[in-house]
Formats: structure tokens, sequence, C-alpha cells
């Protein structure tokens, strides 16, 4: 099968021949049709984390997918050949085949396209760990999104309005609308006014997905009791507990029910995904490139590389396999 693996720290993606995975009974063999670009992976690539985010090399890099089941281990029970999944798995989803244990993935959505279905996994993921097992949102709570425009932020503003909270974002004032048409009730742009001076009101919650001195200056607008999740870093504990809240970074948790609970709200039309630009497999260099930018986010992005095929201001990049 074609694949794409890095065989040095730092070095150059190659577009490769591997054989194709061997399939435990108690795994599925799934078909990919289409993976999605995480900046997780261009880290643990470059090898400056390689203590804290070990990998082998040569190294097949992806998380996320979504694609056809091709055949099913004897224990597997619940697939079978030619149903339409997504999910994920640190097994590497950048090629043509994955062996994948049920326990992470679930049925695709029908109305999503594959393009769509692997965008959505660790964003969304991540999102619902972060505010429903780490930060405990209620229905009537108000919860404070730093990043609100970005892939995981995305899905946390829809989420956190559909469970009945009062939802503010930080964000660049060009996302205003984008992020006010997620359910947001308020965006504060953080280019124009510090949030803790302008917010007016102190938060049930406040998730933070940017970190540095905006982290820092949250535990001024939590209230009492309050909680700070974190996805990008470590969280003060000496100024949680000055501030009487609770501080965590939060680790990402994939499960198969927590997947179908966001699959049965994507089906629903609840809340929707989002995809930046799809790349062919083989231009994933480009792709990398394109995040190492920053592009998703950006208003005004132009076409470059040959497998750019589609392009709003936000969302995930997206590699199509088949």
């Amino acid at each position: 099968m074609k694949a794409i693996r890095l065989l040095e720290f730092g070095g150059q993606l190659v577009f490769d021949d591997v054989a194709v995975p061997a399939m435990a009974r108690d795994e599925v063999l799934a078909k990919i049709k289409s993976t999605a670009v995480n900046h997780i992976d261009l880290v643990k690539a470059s090898g400056t984390l390689r203590q804290i985010l070990p990998i082998d090399l040569p190294w097949i890099p992806g998380h996320e997918f979504s694609g056809i089941v091709e055949q099913v281990g004897s224990d597997v029970a619940d697939y079978a050949p030619g149903d339409a999944v997504f999910g994920s798995s640190e097994q590497g989803a950048y090629a043509e085949f994955l062996a994948v244990k049920p326990a992470t993935i679930v049925k695709k959505p029908s109305n999503l396209s594959f393009e769509e279905a692997a965008s959505v996994p660790v964003a969304s993921e991540t999102a619902w760990n972060g505010l429903f097992t780490h930060a405990h949102l209620a229905k009537g709570q108000t919860i404070l999104i730093h990043g609100g425009a970005g892939a995981v932020g995305a899905y946390a503003v829809q989420l956190a309005s559909h469970a009945g909270a009062t939802v503010i974002a930080t964000s660049s004032g060009d996302d205003e609308d984008y992020i006010k048409s997620l359910g947001a009730s308020r965006v504060i742009n953080y280019r124009e006014a510090s949030f803790e001076k302008v917010l007016g009101e102190k938060v049930d919650v406040v998730f933070d997905l940017v970190g540095g001195d905006s982290q820092k200056r949250s535990f001024l607008v939590l209230k009492e009791g309050g909680h700070l999740v974190s996805a990008t870093q470590p969280v003060s504990q000496e100024e949680a507990t000055r501030y009487r809240v609770s501080g965590e970074m939060m680790r990402l948790a994939p499960s198969a029910d927590m997947l179908g609970r966001i699959a049965r709200l994507l089906e629903q039309g609840t809340i929707r995904p989002d995809v930046a630009r799809v790349y062919a497999l083989q231009d994933t260099g480009q792709a990398w490139k394109d995040i190492a930018r920053k592009l998703p986010g950006v208003h005004g992005m132009s076409p470059s590389g040959s497998g750019a095929a589609k392009q709003t201001a936000h969302g995930k990049i997206v590699l199509r396999v088949a």
C-alpha cells in the first residue's frame, strides 16, 4: 500500500510503498478514504519533544480518519466489510489501510462526506473531553473559550451552546460572525481589548486553547469553585489554589461512546464540521507547510499546491487518500 512516512526527525516526508498492516482478531482493517492534519504530528516529526512524545522511525503520521471496513477480525461483532466508519488510531492514518480497534471508531454519519468525517474526531473529542469530562460544564453556566475560531474551539462553542451554557469566546474581530453562527453570545476581540477588563462578569469555566498570558489572566475572571481546563499547557496549581478554582491540563482520551454521541449530533445537524482545504495524500508535504503557517483561520487564503480542492476561512486541513 501507499503511505506517507517520516524516516528521520526533521526530515522530509516520503510517499512510499509499505506492507498492509496485519490485523489482530479484535481489530478491523479499514481502507482509508481521508485523514486529517494535526499540529501534534508536526511536533512529533520535528523530534523537539521526543522524550515526551516518542515515535518509532520510520513513522507513519496521522490520528483521525474515515474509510470503509475491508475486513473484520474473528472477535469483532459490531462491524462488517463495507461499513463506512470514522475515528482515530495511534497506528498512523496517512496510509491506504489501517488496522484499528473498534473502541475508537463508529459508523460514519450518512450526511457527512468522507473528507468532513475525517476532520471530526480529534477536534470534536478534544472539545467534548475538555467541556464535559474535565470542566463538568452544565446547563445555565457561563463559559469563556479562548481561541473560539480554531478547529477545537469551533466544536467547543457548538457543544457548549447545545448544552445550554452561555458561550463567550476570544478571537480576532474577523471571526466574530463565524463564532456567533456557531452559538456564541459574545466574541471578544483579543487584538483590541483585554478580556479580563471588558468581560464584566465572572464565568464558571474557562477552556483555554491558546495558553501563555491568556491562561494566566484567566484566573481573574473565574468564579470561586470554577474550572480552568487547558488543552495547550499545564495549569499553575499555585494560582488555582490562590483563586480557589480547579485547574488542569487535559489529555485526549478517544472513545467510541463519546464519538458516537458526537456522530448523532452531526447527523441531526445540531453541530457541523468545517474543512479548510483538501489535499491528495501525495501532497502531504505542502499540507504540512500550510498548517505550519496556520493558514486555517486566516481569511483570504489563496490556493497553493495541486491538492487544494476546497477552501474556507476556518476548519481542518484534510488529506484525500482514495
